[in-house]
């Protein structure tokens, strides 16, 4: 697939072109497609879609290769040779970043703290380990604070510290950039201008990228997040934390120094499940007919539960009616990887990884 020469977000705006780092990584645009066969299913009239992230690139896809186009580029542009980062032992986020950085002499350290143990996350830990990344397990959000945060960074000089999920300002501009490649599939007539966009919202920067995108590009869109981590990492001030440090980073282009952030998300608490990683009957549910009626593959930890809150709108909407001139087109974000790198985790033995990841896999 062609991908952009520039991003679209400068495009728009070329002052900021140079001035804020950025490589391509991502195979853009990423496709669009109506969900038919769903929307018999759900019995609505109200035209499903999806955003295939899952397809950012051919080497391990997903929403965090958007955020590392911006991440990696600062990293490199600090002569940084190192990336730490934080995530739970199954961390998609961790993997992207291990893998990217990997091909940009960029090697990758990753704290990681528990969560539910399935076959999913034993294998991203054995990636982790095949792509060169040191992992270190400090077990929970104490450990975290401890090394993450304070013992390591005293050591570590040439290291690169990225919040959990790249939810940086820096990383929350691949999403207002997809926004803008979005809007170029709306002019031509890929699909409709949504009513409203469904993503799962973990560390949220996908969530406030798409909330200040669609600002930028004057769009009557709603972004609805469906939280999939604890309250301390997902909420809405976070959200508007985020959207507005992104924008005034933005605002180096004299045409936006004068905008005023202006958010219209919602963020759905309903399906988390009460721990991060949780298996839900929802999710289940959502990603068992995803899979039957589209043949679109998902996981029970974010995409699964997003639209998990995607099903419960579109029945919503049915039960209550809709006024007549409402756009009637929702859109769902699927920013789960779909490139399948089992057999390489296959090559794997767990004993190669350090010895306090053994226990996770009897």
């Amino acid at each position: 697939m062609a991908t952009f020469s520039s991003p679209p977000l400068f495009e728009e705006y070329p002052s900021l072109k140079g001035s804020i780092p950025w490589i391509s990584l991502v195979d853009s645009p990423t496709p669009v497609r109506r969900l038919t066969n769903l929307e018999e299913y759900l019995e609505t009239d109200i035209s499903l879609w999806v955003k295939e992230d899952s397809l950012t690139s051919s080497k391990y896809g997903g929403n965090k290769v958007r955020k590392l186009e911006f991440i990696i580029a600062d990293a490199l542009q600090k002569e940084k040779n190192t990336i730490a980062t934080i995530g739970g032992i199954g961390t998609n986020h961790g993997l992207a970043t291990t893998i990217f950085g990997k091909d940009h002499d960029l090697k990758t350290v990753l704290y990681l703290i528990k969560q539910p143990i399935t076959n999913h996350v034993l294998n991203n830990l054995k990636l982790d380990y095949y792509y060169g990344a040191e992992l270190r397990y400090v077990k929970n959000y104490i450990g975290i604070g401890l090394n993450f945060y304070f013992l390591d960074r005293l050591r570590r000089k040439q290291t690169y510290w990225l919040s959990a999920g790249g939810s940086t300002p820096l990383g929350v501009l691949g999403y207002v950039n997809a926004v803008f490649e979005l809007k170029k599939q709306i002019e031509k007539g890929t699909l409709p201008e949504p009513e409203s966009i469904f993503v799962a919202a973990g560390t949220t920067g996908t969530m406030a990228g798409l909330e200040l995108g669609i600002q930028l590009n004057g769009l009557r869109t709603r972004v609805f997040g469906v939280r999939v981590t604890d309250r301390m990492a997902a909420t809405a001030g976070k959200v508007r934390s985020l959207g507005k440090k992104a924008l005034k980073i933005l605002r180096q282009d004299p045409k936006l120094r004068q905008l005023r952030y202006r958010p219209n998300f919602q963020l759905i608490d309903k399906f988390y499940g009460g721990a991060y990683g949780r298996v839900t009957k929802e999710a289940s549910e959502a990603v068992n007919v995803i899979k039957e009626t589209e043949g679109l593959s998902l996981e029970t930890t974010y995409t699964g539960k997003a639209l998990a809150g995607l099903f419960e709108h579109v029945k919503q909407r049915k039960i209550k009616g809709s006024i007549d001139d409402e756009p009637k087109s929702v859109l769902f974000w699927n920013t789960y990887n779909s490139v399948n790198l089992s057999s390489i985790a296959d090559q794997v033995n767990y004993k190669q990884l350090p010895s306090e990841f053994h226990h996770l896999f009897n």
